[in-house]
């Protein structure tokens, strides 16, 4: 980072009188785009800051424009222009470009120079938009060509920097609307990073002037250190002598901030929603899904001896395990007030459900009591069809002929059996919601994406390779018959393990021929470390250690140097930290992929009724509820795939969207038809963390909403 340029002293008498006689800019109230301006110092493998902010504005669908401060140079038209030529705040239908600006370093030093950074907050004052600082040394800089002076200035001093600090928020009343309104402000935030740590400078004076403007940055701290006189994290409003309201305003931290810190998951929603004022095309929901495959059926379990699944050690859910899940989730959503719309779901195999599997005309097996169990707690839990047998979906080998280590379909008739099969039981069942859930499927080990080449290794999760040599991963691997099937089936939506190479991405596979005008979409699903093959914290540990440590002991190798190893072994209630960390990062993208497990893991493993699953989900819940106070959104996985479709569709078009500040709408349209296009700041949306968000369906030509900030509320 960049320090202070010493100040040429012999200069200050002049300044003085210079900012005396400079006037007072505008503090217009005019139109601007909806879109934020990210002002970088390289591209995403050049720039920390870029890569950490970029994902969120993407995810959470805010039209934005990098501009990468070493390559570039920012111009008056860039931000602001009528007719292609630049125009200014008092030219009559002159809008904006941005309605927020992001900077990913403090001083973007040494790409923009002065002029830009005047021109910057001229733009700022003029168009009322707002700048948010994602990390950097506390600037302030000189400069000594005419018009002389300070051209930036946050108004703080630093006074040390280091690594790991307790955040303790010290938000104003008069702030507690307007920024963090999400967090858990009871409870500190863990830095755990690099931190410059800061205090408001005093006032200017004729030996220590402020910014050349003439304005005085007034400094709002926001996120203190645990001694409490130092900041992390503040609001600087810059206020004019003439004024009683701020020019410009900036939320500036000063951590070092990445998107594998917890802390900085917590932090990037600000950013955005302080520098859009909370008015942007786009929203921000937290999502937390839980899915347990192969219902009906049993599983081998991991041997602690043998190091290995003991093909005669299985198991199967029961009745009592049924019972209990219910019991279990009643008690999670007492514990967890933000959790209330969570319900586990179940991807079942009806073979495990029926008298005979081979049987022409199916029956159900009613007098079994993990199928009555089921019956009776049906609208407890929701259910995903996953085909029913679990069968394989990969490619045959070729020729026919060729040795296979599974079974495999010839036919696209026998895939599609599998489907509509378990749709029968799923009616036979009574199961809720079936004609919804239609549309979406779960294969049997997400097979029928790539081709394993017929070969398989059972032990391929142990040595934590997720593509043997010889696959052929998504899209290139992917069984035409399958998709087929399923686009016969009328499947619109497919789960895929994100794990897995080219998985990990929400795509339409454009490029496999189903025969249907329309593509399969992919819906990503996070894989856990509580593993398939365990019932029991007993097995978890001795597992997890073994995959994670021991393993590499006894081969000779130390852990601490192996890529994706621990340096020592974990007990029960460590893993499941571990875990809720994980979890917790894959939350705070706002992405509503699944976290999938397996039907062993809701088992009931003591007296008192826990199971692996509700240890995990209590984990989670408690580490989030730390933090934040938004209640989490539990989709159903048809509605994830029909909301991830919208998005998609949004992010292809062209949005057009202005704020009209005069009368307090915005006006959007877009290329072609955008249906529940979300929008944070519209009357009349969800109110969700203290702001409306809107869902509205535009089309070519433009629709105004009133724009309401939830400021009262």
């Amino acid at each position: 980072m960049k320090k202070v340029l010493n100040i040429n002293y012999c200069l200050l008498a002049m300044m003085t009188l210079l900012i005396t006689l400079v006037a007072t800019p505008n503090y217009a109230d005019n139109a601007v785009k909806l879109k934020v301006l990210v002002i970088a110092v390289g591209d995403e493998t050049q720039d920390p800051g870029l890569a950490y902010i970029k994902p969120a504005l993407d995810e959470m669908g805010v039209p934005y424009e990098v501009m990468n401060a070493g390559t570039q140079d920012l111009t008056a038209d860039m931000l602001a222009s009528l007719n292609g030529v630049a125009c200014g705040v008092l030219d009559s239908g002159c809008v904006g470009n941005f309605n927020g600006i992001i900077l990913t370093d403090s001083d973007l030093d040494p790409a923009f120079t002065p002029a830009e950074w005047d021109l910057l907050h001229n733009y700022e004052k003029d168009f009322k938009v707002r700048e948010a600082v994602l990390s950097g040394w506390p600037a302030k800089y000189w400069d000594g060509n005419s018009p002389f002076g300070v051209y930036l200035d946050y108004g703080l001093t630093f006074t040390s920097s280091g690594n790991n600090y307790n955040g303790q928020w010290s938000i104003p009343t008069s702030f507690q609307k307007e920024v963090f309104e999400y967090i858990n402000k009871v409870n500190a935030l863990p830095v755990t990073d690099f931190a410059f740590v800061t205090v408001p400078s005093p006032p200017p004076t004729e030996a220590n002037p402020g910014p050349r403007d003439g304005t005085v940055p007034v400094v709002t701290p926001l996120l203190k250190t645990g001694n409490g006189e130092e900041t992390l994290v503040s609001i600087v409003q810059y206020m004019a002598p003439s004024q009683t309201t701020p020019v410009r305003e900036v939320l500036i931290s000063t951590i070092t901030n990445a998107s594998f810190l917890i802390h900085s998951n917590v932090l990037a929603y600000e950013f955005i929603n302080w520098a859009t004022q909370g008015v942007f095309v786009g929203s921000r929901f937290i999502h937390m899904t839980a899915h347990l495959d192969d219902l009906f059926l049993e599983n081998t379990l991991w041997d602690p001896l043998l190091k290995s699944d003991n093909p005669t050690h299985t198991y199967r859910l029961n009745g009592a395990d049924i019972s209990n899940a219910v019991s279990k989730q009643a008690a999670f959503y007492a514990a967890h007030p933000t959790a209330k719309s969570l319900k586990l779901d179940f991807a079942f195999n009806g073979s495990g459900a029926v008298v005979n599997p081979e049987a022409a005309v199916l029956v159900p097996n009613l007098a079994e009591d993990l199928v009555e169990a089921v019956i009776a707690n049906k609208t407890a839990f929701r259910f995903i069809n996953h085909t029913f047998t679990h069968a394989d979906m990969d490619s045959p080998p070729v020729p026919a002929t060729a040795p296979c280590d599974y079974p495999t379909f010839t036919t696209v008739a026998a895939i599609q059996a599998e489907i509509t099969k378990n749709r029968t039981v799923w009616g036979l069942l009574g199961l809720p919601d079936q004609s919804a859930n239609n549309k979406v499927m779960v294969t049997g080990n997400h097979s029928g994406l790539k081709d394993r080449k017929c070969t398989d290794d059972p032990t391929q999760h142990l040595n934590m390779v997720d593509v043997q040599s010889d696959d052929v991963p998504f899209e290139a691997g992917a069984n035409p018959l399958f998709f087929t099937a399923a686009a016969n089936a009328g499947i619109a939506y497919l789960a895929s393990d994100s794990s897995q190479l080219n998985q990990n991405i929400e795509q339409y596979a454009s490029n496999v021929d189903d025969g249907k005008t329309t593509d399969r979409l992919l819906l990503p699903r996070w894989p856990t470390n509580i593993f398939y093959n365990t019932i029991n914290p007993t097995q978890l540990v001795d597992e997890y250690n073994y995959i994670f440590h021991d393993r590499f002991v006894n081969a000779g190798q130390d852990p601490c140097v192996v890529p994706g190893a621990i340096c020592a072994t974990r007990d029960y209630s460590q893993i499941l930290i571990a875990e809720a960390e994980g979890a917790l990062r894959h939350m705070l993208t706002f992405k509503k992929w699944p976290h999938f497990f397996h039907q062993g893991n809701v088992a009931k493993y003591d007296a008192n009724g826990n199971t692996l699953q509700f240890d995990w989900l209590n984990s989670v819940f408690t580490e989030y509820e730390r933090l934040i106070k938004l209640p989490v959104k539990s989709f159903p996985y048809h509605q994830i795939g029909d909301k991830t479709k919208d998005r998609l569709n949004a992010k292809s078009a062209i949005i057009q969207a202005v704020w009209n500040r005069a009368n307090n709408t915005v006006s959007i349209s877009a290329n072609k038809a955008v249906p529940n296009l979300e929008v944070t700041g519209l009357t009349g949306g969800e109110l969700y963390g203290g702001q409306f968000i809107r869902a509205v369906t535009v089309n070519t030509q433009p629709l105004t909403f009133a724009v309401n900030r939830a400021l009262t509320q």
